[in-house]
């Protein structure tokens, strides 16, 4: 692996040490428990405050379904936004599972209708609507309040720039991966570290987590399980000790919801 440093955004952001191989993204930071009432502890991710600018906001993105919203459309409820690609080998699996996982629990809570979740690609090239429609339909059963998107490479590469989300299209690994739902070949693969971006009901981001995070492996369905590198294979059986956990995501929420 390399270390690859990426200041976030307009200085709005602290420094995160990002370490990148495939599709893996950066070190998960330490993650202990936290109150409704207080605000996540520094170990966990970064407390910050700060408005999107409308340009980002108002980013066209089309939906697992066709139809078209930006996060401006998701303003006031509070947004769970986290990068994707339906052909990672390495850790978006494992990072969608513990999403989905998180939305299941804060949904059973009684707080769909307050949340929603949005996964958007680094991968436009692929992520097609059919692509991310197929990949939502694997986590069964799927949280109403989950969007997955993709848009143009020009939106795409601005949304996740602008976040200081790093990504690079490197080429493949031999011999190639074939697409999980085409049977295609991979020509390339795209290199991104994974961020979890906690925004609240006004469009603030409040609250950052960077890393991977422990997955029960049973949560991560059969079909993507199978499609992992051997990279991706250890990652799953043997997580940083300090990786993030769905239930501690929900306790940002609960956070949020507090405030």
């Amino acid at each position: 692996m390399s270390g690859r440093r990426r200041a976030w955004a307009a200085g709005m952001m602290v420094a995160a040490l990002a370490l990148v191989s495939g599709c893996s993204g950066p070190a998960a930071t330490s993650a202990p428990t936290t109150s409704a009432s207080a605000a996540p502890p520094g170990n966990l991710g970064t407390v910050t405050d700060f408005a999107l600018p409308d340009a980002l906001r108002n980013v066209r993105l089309t939906t697992s379904t066709g139809a078209t919203t930006s996060i401006a459309a998701l303003k006031g409820k509070i947004v769970v936004l986290s990068d994707v690609m339906t052909l990672c080998q390495e850790t978006c699996p494992m990072d969608t599972s513990s999403l989905v996982d998180a939305a299941r629990a804060a949904n059973a809570a009684g707080h769909q209708g307050q949340v929603v979740y949005l996964s958007v690609t680094v991968d436009p090239g692929r992520d097609t609507v059919p692509q991310i429609a197929a990949y939502r339909k694997l986590f069964q059963p799927v949280p109403a309040n989950w969007v997955v998107a993709t848009g143009s490479a020009k939106d795409i590469a601005a949304i996740w720039k602008d976040l200081g989300v790093y990504t690079e299209k490197v080429p493949a690994a031999k011999p190639a991966p074939r697409n999980w739902r085409t049977g295609q070949p991979l020509t390339y693969d795209v290199q991104h570290s994974d961020a979890l971006f906690f925004l609240n009901p006004a469009g603030h981001v409040r609250f950052v987590i960077q890393g991977t995070p422990k997955t029960a492996p049973s949560s991560v369905p059969t079909t993507l399980r199978k499609f992992l590198s051997d990279q991706g294979r250890k990652n799953l059986a043997s997580p940083d000790p300090q990786a993030w956990t769905p239930s501690q995501a929900d306790q940002v929420i609960d956070w949020l919801l507090a405030g």
